[in-house]
């Protein structure tokens, strides 16, 4: 029987290959579309929701059900000692809130934690917790090392179009067409918990390379351990993948792809750029 259990979300947008390395249980996200609840990568898969994402306009995101959560916490009652679960920020969603309720029917200890953060910032925070409990850590090493990799690690996500967030109602339509004209290109980021624009550039190019400065602003002598985020856009990542390897001081780069929770704010194409000071 392991000593602690780790559990995510599909927020983190952690490679399925990560994940089961490190035997993090991942509990799919909610997608709404047209009323109908569907989980990300087992009711629809990647490209049936791009698919979705340019042909309706009512496509929302959800937190996972909890019946999706209970079903992997009494799963693993059987199998750990105790969990530790780690969400999307709570500024945004509603998850951590429905974990610290649904815990109280789980007959083992689960620990809620709030990562303050969205994609592979969510994502090594994760990752790092599931290795360090593969390594037979306690729950408040694991803690030590959560509250470390969250302090240490940054997120940035160019954003081609402002149609989607203009449809997701994150800028108004009016504030959208007067961008588009334009052509001023948003890069978010993580901020207190909160993803908002942090900057703008007038082309994507322009964009892609702000990212790679805030990096090093953010981190300008460590060596880090960097997730190229895409949406839908695999081909555009690892050309910008080789970009991020001559530019930043990387001990390890890999790509992931956004999840569902970003790409129905910022469509196809988004390219980002998730960073921890440090290797995991």
């Amino acid at each position: 029987m392991k000593r602690i259990a780790i559990v995510t979300d599909s927020a983190a947008s952690v490679p399925p290959e990560l994940a089961k390395e490190a035997e993090l249980e991942i509990v799919p996200v909610g997608i709404q579309i047209d009323n109908r609840f569907l989980r990300e990568g087992i009711d629809i898969t990647a490209e049936e929701f791009y698919a979705q994402l340019e042909d309706k306009e009512n496509i929302t995101t959800s937190q996972p059900s909890p019946g999706d959560f209970l079903e992997v916490y009494n799963r693993l009652v059987d199998k750990a000692k105790e969990i530790i679960s780690i969400h999307v920020t709570s500024k945004q969603s509603g998850t951590v809130q429905l974990v610290e309720l649904l815990k109280e029917n789980i007959p083992i200890r689960i620990t809620v934690v709030d990562s303050e953060s969205a994609s592979m910032g969510q994502g090594f925070v994760a990752l790092a917790a599931a290795r360090a409990a593969l390594r037979g850590m306690g729950r408040e090493e694991i803690l030590d090392i959560i509250k470390r990799v969250k302090q240490k690690t940054a997120v940035f996500v160019a954003v081609p179009t402002l149609k989607y967030l203009a449809r997701s109602g994150k800028v108004s339509r009016v504030q959208a067409m007067v961008a588009s004209l334009l052509a001023i290109k948003p890069i978010l980021g993580v901020k207190d918990g909160l993803v908002q624009a942090i900057d703008k550039k007038r082309s994507y190019g322009q964009a892609l390379e702000r990212m790679i400065a805030l990096v090093q602003e953010r981190f300008p002598t460590e060596k880090l351990t960097i997730a190229v985020l895409h949406s839908n856009a695999l081909e555009m990542a690892e050309e910008f993948k080789q970009r991020v390897e001559s530019q930043l001081r990387c001990a390890q780069v890999f790509v992931a792809e956004m999840g569902a929770s970003l790409a129905v704010h910022g469509g196809q194409g988004m390219l980002g750029i998730a960073a921890y000071a440090g290797e995991l």
